[in-house]
């Protein structure tokens, strides 16, 4: 399943400090990889297209990684309706 994240940034430094040393890990249970990453300009909120097993898999992956330096918004991508997205 390909899952659009959105992330409201609270504390950008540790955030981003977990992303960089998190990602590199996957795949992890129940998350396969980040396809994208759209930070806006000073890192406080960002787009992020996933591929998960599920919401609820990739929702608490990210809760124990980002502690309370961000809150998200998920969405299943509708792959028939999307275009510009290399799978």
């Amino acid at each position: 399943m390909i899952i659009v994240v959105s992330h409201k940034i609270t504390n950008a430094a540790e955030f981003w400090a977990a992303a960089e040393r998190q990602i590199p890990l996957l795949p992890e249970s129940g998350v396969k990889r980040v396809i994208l990453i759209l930070p806006n300009k000073n890192m406080t909120e960002a787009t992020c297209v996933w591929e998960a097993t599920s919401i609820a898999a990739l929702e608490v992956y990210l809760a124990r990684k980002r502690f309370d330096w961000s809150t998200e918004t998920f969405y299943e991508l509708n792959l028939a309706k999307a275009t510009g997205i290399l799978l």
